[in-house]
């Protein structure tokens, strides 16, 4: 998602070939360190409801998995607010 943000922002600014490859970089990069977030909240989730009933579990899981979904959508926009600006200030 946020190569997507990052070549939408690309084509807004009508950037050359250079620019798109720039964009393409910065959402990879930005891609996983997202990535990266989710695993560490993922497995500081599991660790500490692990010993928990299965129930609490389920219902952790559950906000865990909403929580990765908006974490996504948020991931789509960051790739445009951080390119963006990257963008004009190279002009690519």
């Amino acid at each position: 998602m946020p190569i997507s943000g990052a070549l939408a922002s690309a084509k807004f600014l009508r950037v050359g070939i250079r620019g798109y490859a720039f964009s393409v970089f910065v959402g990879l990069t930005l891609g996983f360190g997202c990535a990266w977030i989710m695993q560490k909240a993922g497995g500081l989730v599991y660790a500490h409801f692990k010993q928990s009933a299965v129930s609490v579990q389920e219902r952790y899981f559950r906000l865990l998995y909403f929580g990765a979904l908006l974490w996504i959508v948020f991931a789509l926009f960051l790739g445009d607010w951080v390119t963006s600006p990257l963008l004009r200030l190279f002009r690519l």
